[in-house]
């Protein structure tokens, strides 16, 4: 949608998608780092973890901004799906498969 804007109020609209999805993915993401790694290991792992996002966010609009400044709308688009893409397969093949006892207890807590 946003690579695609043709109107500013297209643009806002993407913008918003996107600030929705980030806000609801990283407390998501940081939720699923504590569940699968062991209490001993929990602070370093979530301390890696935000430096990485303060690096992304650091690095990330520098790098949007000479693809944007050139009008390569697209190819930052493409970039943006592609890494989604690659982290998704990458945590469907790396992150172990949820314990059946645990996912019934969850389902008993949500009843």
């Amino acid at each position: 949608m946003t690579g695609m804007a043709g109107h500013i109020a297209t643009l806002a609209l993407g913008v918003v998608f996107i600030s929705t999805g980030v806000a609801l993915a990283r407390p998501t993401f940081m939720a699923a780092l504590s569940f699968y790694v062991s209490a001993q290991r929990q602070g370093v792992v979530m301390g890696a973890a935000q430096s990485l996002v303060a690096f992304t966010d650091i690095v990330t609009p520098v790098f949007a901004g000479a693809i944007v400044g050139q009008t390569h709308y697209g190819l930052w688009i493409g970039l943006v799906v592609a890494v989604a893409v690659m982290g998704a397969v990458i945590a469907v093949r790396r992150l172990p498969a949820s314990d059946p006892e645990t996912r019934s207890a969850t389902a008993d807590v949500a009843i």
